[in-house]
């Protein structure tokens, strides 16, 4: 985290934040690229998941949501949609930990604050909703598990910045994929080209995504609908040459 520590000092002061939706001033602009090569120095894992919003219910059924609430012993209001999108969030988390974790391994999950922590109670059960999920998926012993948002962690940023490095993955690929369906045209069975260009930022952060040269490892999930079925495609990109417009 020192790399990015010392980039938030240099580009990102008075506390200012890093998000994709917010590169639309000087500053947060001036401050993305050198962001992204401090992240890039990260020793971890960043995964990201692609659901297409067509699909609606992941991890819940319609008309499910008081008996899951009950299931699960959950004490805050859920409507069905909030508890989707929680649950969702909570399962994701459980395969992930599923594969990488070890008996005893320590845990602590960080978040913005969204929606599914939006208060004490919601938070407390997203963490009982967490710990049941885990134990779906994998019978070894865990070690402590901590639910943290960004809002624990106002003096040194360490969180935000954190969960900056997923957000300006997620929005480039939100942008990606609106634009592969508005726009996209077919190149064989297996490609999809992109017709007319990127914003720079998405140009930037996507070559960022898709570089391999780095220590912080990427992969790219997604959960597509073509018809009524699945489908599953690798996403790559033409490498380009974007030193120019820097």
């Amino acid at each position: 985290m020192s790399a990015v520590r010392a980039a938030r000092q240099e580009h990102l002061q008075n506390g200012r934040t890093l998000s994709y939706k917010r590169l639309d001033d000087a500053a947060r602009q001036q401050a993305l690229a050198p962001f992204l090569s401090a992240a890039a120095k990260l020793d971890g894992h960043l995964v990201a998941i692609a659901v297409d919003k067509r699909k609606k219910w992941l991890s819940t059924v319609p008309g499910a949501a008081e008996d899951l609430r009950k299931a699960l012993q959950l004490k805050a209001f859920w409507n069905a949609r909030a508890l989707e999108a929680m649950l969702r969030k909570v399962q994701f988390t459980a395969v992930l930990l599923s594969i990488w974790s070890l008996p005893y391994t320590n845990v602590t999950w960080i978040t913005d604050e969204d929606e599914f922590v939006a208060n004490d109670t919601r938070h407390d059960d997203a963490l009982q909703a967490a710990a049941r999920m885990c134990s779906f998926y994998f019978q070894h012993p865990m070690g402590i598990f901590r639910l943290n948002t960004t809002g624990q962690d106002l003096e040194d940023r360490d969180f935000e910045d954190l969960c900056a490095i997923p957000d300006l993955a997620a929005g480039m690929l939100s942008e990606v994929s609106t634009r592969l369906a508005q726009a996209g045209s077919w190149e064989g069975r297996m490609h999809k080209v992109l017709d007319g260009e990127l914003p720079f930022k998405a140009e930037l952060i996507a070559d960022w995504f898709w570089d391999t040269e780095m220590s912080l490892r990427k992969t790219l999930i997604t959960i597509d609908l073509e018809g009524a079925r699945f489908a599953v495609r690798k996403v790559s990109m033409q490498g380009c040459d974007i030193s120019q417009n820097l």
